[in-house]
């Protein structure tokens, strides 16, 4: 920020330079508004990506926003905000970035600026551990008898939209009540992002036995943070951060701590 004297001449001049500035069209920068306070859009229903733990906020992103908050010398403040309801506050100016392993889609980016991705990642299915061997086979997802659930209002969704065309399909609000679904036999597929997956299915360590991880991707997809459209200045900060992280190895650390399967060199008939 540039700092006019106290003086009379030049409080002066700085006005003749700021009439000249306007005139040209010039626009001054000023100290951002997240220097002192980030406010991080966060749907805390996403295991291991963002989640509550004994009341407390949880996961990857949470990892990532603290972090953020040190290099950036600012304050982190979370903001809970329904799923839905994300991209709505932040074009709203309720908080100033979106962390909630959040997909890259077309129509996303037409309504907010997506940072450079941090993890690439997939659609997968979890299954009965018991139908595991019937319902592994091509096709059988699709099946007029299959139940499939997935999570409202997320790309899990819109797959079971574009490719499920006779299963029956059901959408949930969170991770939790998807697999209870799921144990119950209420439903018999669960589509969800892989490191949701990865969490549920728990690794080789696991004492999970009921459940079943199918970890063939369905899809192909890319996490990031989101910032408003015109908010090029922390984007390009974040995009820096991005960076400088995949370089020093602070991605890998931060998701090693939340999806250990993912990090084990291991074919994934180890993990059945």
């Amino acid at each position: 920020m540039v700092k006019a004297r106290t003086g009379g001449a030049s409080r002066a001049v700085w006005r003749r330079v700021v009439g000249v500035a306007m005139a040209l069209g010039v626009v001054f920068a000023t100290t951002p508004a997240f220097a002192d306070d980030l406010r991080v859009g966060i749907a805390p229903i996403y295991p291991p990506l963002a989640f509550k733990k004994d009341g407390q906020l949880s996961g990857i992103e949470v990892d990532y926003a603290n972090r953020l908050g040190k290099e950036l010398g600012a304050t982190v403040t979370f903001v809970e905000v329904a799923w839905e309801d994300l991209i709505p506050a932040l074009r709203e100016r309720r908080v100033d970035v979106l962390m909630s392993g959040m997909s890259v889609t077309a129509e996303r980016q037409k309504l907010v600026s997506f940072v450079d991705p941090y993890l690439r990642v997939g659609q997968m299915a979890l299954v009965r551990r018991a139908d595991y061997e019937r319902l592994r086979k091509p096709g059988a997802m699709d099946e007029p008898t299959s139940r499939v659930g997935f999570l409202s209002g997320t790309t899990s969704e819109a797959y079971a939209r574009e490719h499920l065309k006779r299963a029956a399909l059901q959408g949930f609000e969170a991770v939790d009540p998807a697999v209870q679904a799921l144990r119950k036999k209420e439903i018999d597929f669960f589509v969800a992002d892989a490191p949701i997956i990865w969490k549920v299915r728990g690794g080789l360590e696991s004492g999970e036995r009921e459940l079943k991880g199918l970890y063939t991707p369905l899809t192909e997809e890319h996490l990031a943070w989101a910032v408003r459209q015109d908010d090029t200045a922390l984007r390009e900060r974040l995009n820096a951060v991005v960076a400088r992280w995949q370089k020093n190895g602070t991605i890998e650390a931060i998701e090693s701590r939340w999806i250990t399967v993912r990090r084990t060199a291991v074919s994934v008939k180890d993990l059945d």
